[in-house]
């Protein structure tokens, strides 16, 4: 499945204030992967990228998260996944410090879809696998939902 990616910038960000969020990725700043790597998709399929952890990746800084998503400043993750979150949220911890945030009018058709795909890789509940499949499976749920 092919999709844009829209990077967000501080020269951008006023652009992208108040987006309709249903699920996200985002990196510790030690996590593998991308640290400090956020991604976002929105209900109408669009995916966004942003990083706050590195100013050359366009000088996003956490508190310009908070202008992007309002709700992000109510989430506290625990180390190793975990950790407190709206009730609307449903979390799943990736691994190797990558958090993954799924709203729960998408989780359980989100979930459903995670695991079909998985066990055509062989794989169950594999948290690296599913690191480098959701944003297909959180835009599968959308084109359905759409």
């Amino acid at each position: 499945m092919e999709y844009e990616t829209i990077e967000i910038k501080k020269e951008n960000i006023n652009e992208f204030i108040g987006l309709d969020i249903v699920a996200f990725q985002w990196a510790a700043g030690g996590a593998c992967g991308e640290p400090g790597g956020v991604v976002f998709i929105t209900k109408d399929g669009r995916v966004f990228h942003t990083n706050y952890a590195f100013p050359e990746y366009g000088g996003i800084t956490g508190e310009d998260l908070y202008r992007i998503f309002p709700p992000l400043s109510d989430f506290e993750v625990g180390i190793f996944g975990g950790g407190n979150y709206p009730t609307e949220w449903k979390d799943q911890y990736l691994g190797l410090g990558n958090y993954l945030v799924v709203h729960e009018s998408i989780w359980d058709e989100f979930k459903k879809k995670a695991n079909n795909d998985l066990s055509r890789r062989h794989v169950s509940g594999d948290n690296v696998i599913l690191y480098n499949i959701w944003i297909e499976v959180a835009l599968k749920v959308l084109n359905h939902k759409l």
